[in-house]
């Protein structure tokens, strides 16, 4: 007894993505799981960028090289599909922060013995502001709701929602929603 086909023609494909999973852009590679299940995966390679500005121009920037990893559903025909998944990103990210400081005295002039309090005296403060960068390790979960459509020659356009989260201290605890449109070839 044969089994039956997971009636897609065209079982793997590559697309750039914008928004969504990808961040700011990316390039993945998605397929089906065997010949017989509308189960499938995807992977890629994206770039990421945030900037976070407060007052005077002061606040922090992010760039960042991400790998969309997700497990994904279609749902529909060989054209038109609902698309269902979710996933993680995982990168590395570089992060550009200003740093404000209140010294005292004059930033250049004080000596150590000068900088010592003294009761009665009055000080000098310097406000310092310097830019500071370090590389980490990020990551973050996704899921994937959108509408995939294939036309017979294999131009892929993909376009949706992508709900997002993520647990780390340093992150927002909430939902953030991204939108996301793709193109590409499936074959």
């Amino acid at each position: 007894m044969a089994q039956e086909s997971n009636g897609l023609e065209k079982n793997k494909s590559v697309y750039l993505e914008v928004l969504g999973p990808s961040n700011l852009a990316g390039i993945n590679y998605d397929a089906r799981f065997n010949d017989h299940t509308r189960f499938g995966w995807r992977a890629g390679l994206s770039f990421a960028y945030g900037k976070n500005s407060g007052l005077f121009d002061w606040g922090s920037d992010v760039r960042g090289y991400v790998v969309p990893l997700e497990v994904n559903y279609l749902l529909g025909s060989q054209k038109n599909n609902l698309e269902l998944g979710l996933g993680t990103g995982l990168g590395i990210y570089n992060v550009h922060e200003t740093r404000i400081e209140l010294v005292n005295g004059p930033a250049s002039s004080l000596t150590v013995e000068q900088q010592k309090p003294t009761i009665g005296e009055y000080r000098i403060k310097t406000l310092l502001a310097y830019r500071e960068s370090r590389n980490t390790f990020g990551y973050y979960f996704f899921g994937n709701i959108g509408y995939r459509h294939v036309s017979n020659n294999g131009f892929l356009f993909r376009a949706g929602i992508t709900p997002a989260f993520t647990f780390s201290k340093d992150a927002s605890k909430k939902v953030n929603f991204r939108p996301y449109v793709a193109f590409g070839w499936a074959f």
